[in-house]
């Protein structure tokens, strides 16, 4: 619904809107007549960021986010005062030095700034395009230059509106775009711009190169100076490399215990081979027991000589072999064992038979191994021990080197990491002497500048319609916008949401001047003008029957008109009312109680004597005759009203106590319907006294009125009223915004 009301509301005023629209592009149609053509020249350049085909000096990879920030680094730097400064001194020198400059000035311009010399300024702005520096504002010398270049059109912010510089697209090129007045201009503007960015870019990069170095060789000798510091604390420590000596210890424990299996899987062989010896000597038959007892001593005797012999030699090799007391003692111990050897062999062979010889010598061989065993066994023994002991030794041995270790793993540790941070700072040092020393350069002009020949095609057409389409919008959306800052109660709708107050009835706005409200409601056809008006008409009479019927419908006779506020229509309403209602062959008595404002009686000619009647209380008849010889007729017989004098007073105190308003019930006899008119509430008590002498009350507020703060104050009294008030009528509504809901 509130869409419909602006959608009417914007088609009411639609002659507006369009006026004001075609007057804006007629005016900008008139602006654009003398609009110069423009000439657009364009060059590209590559820059390699994106792509790996150039001689790069690093390894590193392409990074698309990088590149975006050095895309932007560069257009950046294109557009910057400086690269800019030394494309207005290009410029002005052509302008200064060709005999086809761009521009001309004329003898007005050159007027406007101080005179200055034209070799002397020619000199100035080559020394600055040479040594790339600013003109200062802050020395008036070079503020007159600025000024100079300002006239030509080569000042910063003029060149900046005319020049473009931006990526292409998604693509390794930057574009340059300029557009101006000359073709010439724009070609020499891409053409020259480019090759003063890369005077300027590469100054600026050289310096920070430089800097970069510095900054780069100091860290460098601070890493050097660490690494020194750690190589220095392991030369204290007289650190060999403890790593290798426990990985040969370690190699040594693993060898050992090789030859420790081996040892223990011989000692084990020699002792099955001694179990199986004493048991064949035990199963040798025929021999006597005293006689192998003895051969069992004789036999001992032999493995302890051996045993002896053997410890002996063992330790003449340990003793290097040279010792000749050990020697000796071999040699002797070796004596007495072959003796007792051959001693046995004797004996054995004299006990036997010649039958018996056989086994003796068989018994001789078993125990002659048997004895060379038991000597092997404990001599297995004994490297077995000497080999348990070395890798315990060993393992030893590195149990305590394990905490050394872990202090000297420490230093490595740190000695190494310092070593890499070092060849680290040198690689990036070397890295920035190589590219400082480098000539490499990615960026390359593969597109050139050219003199358009047809100029841009003329955007007047679009601006034309640009500024209507602007201006229509524009003059739409203020209209909208005033409609939602008017708060007043123009609609039954905005009425309902504002004012809670019951709506009996809606009364359409009509222009009253030089009409005859009489005439309108009778309907007679001299009054109407055309359809719109005969429209207005039938809508404002059938209001009024609208609001006939509810009072007619209520059960009341005596009624008071109030309004919150001044101008909302009251006087008018209860005149075109009374008429409407004599229409219904209804008797009307109009009394104008309105003191403070006696529009009533002026408008109807009443006579005021409302103050001066002192009614008779004892007889009702003589009492209506009173008030009929009173009251003027101004409607046929059907319509009376009773004027009042008015003055700054409230009823109360200038009616008299037993006053004509007491006694409206007693004139229903002959008036079907009293109207009483009361003050605005906002401004005087007026129609509070006056609610006691009536039966109902009838709020009036117009549609062109805000509802206020004190207007909710006073619209309390009508909710206070319970039985009494009948009901709000909306008048002096617009046609158009109720055919809007």
């Amino acid at each position: 619904m509130d869409f419909l009301y602006l959608l009417r509301l914007l088609l009411k005023r639609k002659w507006w809107i369009l006026t004001v629209a075609v007057a804006a592009a007629a005016i900008a149609w008139v602006l654009t007549m003398n609009q110069p053509k423009k000439y657009r020249s364009i060059a590209q350049i590559s820059t390699g960021f994106t792509v790996n085909e150039e001689i790069r000096m690093s390894n590193e990879n392409v990074d698309i986010f990088a590149a975006d920030t050095k895309f932007n680094n560069v257009i950046v730097t294109f557009m910057s005062p400086a690269v800019i400064s030394l494309l207005s001194y290009s410029l002005i020198l052509h302008d200064m030095e060709s005999p086809t400059p761009f521009h001309r000035l004329t003898t007005k311009q050159l007027q406007s700034i101080p005179k200055l010399d034209w070799q002397q300024t020619v000199g100035i702005f080559q020394n600055k395009l040479e040594t790339m520096s600013v003109l200062s504002s802050f020395k008036p010398e070079e503020k007159n230059l600025l000024e100079f270049l300002a006239l030509y059109g080569y000042d910063y912010k003029t060149l900046t509106e005319v020049l473009a510089v931006y990526r292409f697209q998604r693509t390794d090129y930057i574009q340059i775009d300029c557009t101006t007045e000359n073709p010439e201009l724009s070609a020499f503007i891409v053409n020259t711009v480019f090759p003063q960015f890369l005077r300027y870019y590469k100054n600026v990069r050289s310096s920070k190169t430089e800097e970069s170095i510095d900054t780069l060789q100091s860290l460098m000798d601070k890493k050097k100076q660490d690494l020194d510091a750690k190589n220095g604390q392991l030369k204290k420590e007289g650190i060999i490399d403890v790593g290798e000596e426990n990985t040969a210890k370690l190699e040594e424990i693993m060898s050992l215990e090789t030859s420790l299996t081996s040892a223990n899987a011989q000692q084990t062989q020699r002792t099955y081979e001694l179990q199986k010896i004493n048991q064949k000597l035990g199963n040798l038959p025929g021999a006597p027991i005293t006689t192998a007892h003895k051969a069992d001593n004789t036999n001992n005797e032999l493995l302890i000589l051996k045993g002896n012999m053997n410890e002996a030699y063992n330790a003449y090799v340990k003793g290097g072999s040279s010792d000749p007391a050990l020697l000796r003692k071999y040699n002797n111990l070796k004596t007495a064992y072959t003796n007792k050897f051959d001693s046995l062999q004797s004996a054995i062979s004299s006990t036997g038979a010649t039958g018996a010889g056989i086994e003796g010598e068989s018994k001789a061989s078993l125990l002659d191994k048997k004895g060379d065993l038991e000597v092997d066994i404990r001599a297995g023994t004994d490297n077995i021990n000497r080999l348990q002991n070395q890798i315990g030794g060993l393992k030893g041995s590195l149990i305590l080197d394990a905490s050394k270790g872990a202090v000297i793993q420490s230093l490595l540790k740190d000695a190494e990491q310092a070593n890499k941070e070092y060849l680290a700072a040198k690689q990036k040092y070397n890295d920035a002497i190589d590219i400082a020393t480098s000539s490499v350069n990615n960026f390359r002009e593969i597109l050139s500048g050219q003199p358009a020949i047809e100029p841009e095609p003329s955007k007047r057409m679009l601006i034309v319609g640009m500024a209507g389409a602007s201006v229509f919008v524009i003059t739409i959306l203020i209209f909208i916008l005033l409609t939602y800052l008017d708060s007043s109660i123009k609609t039954p709708v905005i009425f309902s949401k504002m004012v809670n107050l019951r709506l009996i009835s809606m009364i359409n706005f009509m222009d009253l001047k030089r009409r005859d409200l009489a005439e309108i409601i009778i309907a007679r056809g001299d009054t109407i003008v055309d359809a719109e008006d005969n429209k207005r008409h039938n809508r404002f009479r059938e209001a009024l029957r609208k609001l006939r019927f509810e009072i007619e419908n209520s059960g009341k006779k005596t009624f008071l008109f109030a309004s919150t506020k001044k101008g909302e229509g009251k006087t008018t309403l209860i005149q075109a009312l009374s008429f409407a209602m004599s229409m219904s062959k209804k008797k009307i008595l109009i009394i104008d109680t309105n003191f403070c404002n006696n529009d009533l009686t002026v408008q109807l000619n009443a006579d005021p004597i409302l103050e001066k009647i002192f009614p008779d209380q004892t007889n009702t008849a003589t009492l209506v005759e009173q008030v009929k010889a009173a009251a003027k007729n101004i409607g046929g017989g059907t319509v009376f009203a009773i004027g009042s004098e008015g003055g700054d007073y409230t009823p109360s105190e200038i009616l008299p106590r037993n006053n004509l308003l007491h006694h409206l019930s007693k004139l229903t006899v002959e008036y079907d319907y009293i109207f009483l008119e009361g003050p605005p509430l906002n401004d005087f008590s007026d129609s509070k006294e006056l609610v006691q002498y009536v039966d109902g009350v009838i709020a009036i507020f117009s549609a062109k009125h805000i509802i206020k703060q004190i207007d909710r104050q006073s619209m309390t009294f009508f909710h206070e009223l319970n039985g009494k008030f009948c009901g709000a009528v909306l008048n002096m509504v617009d046609l158009e915004d109720v055919n809007a809901i």
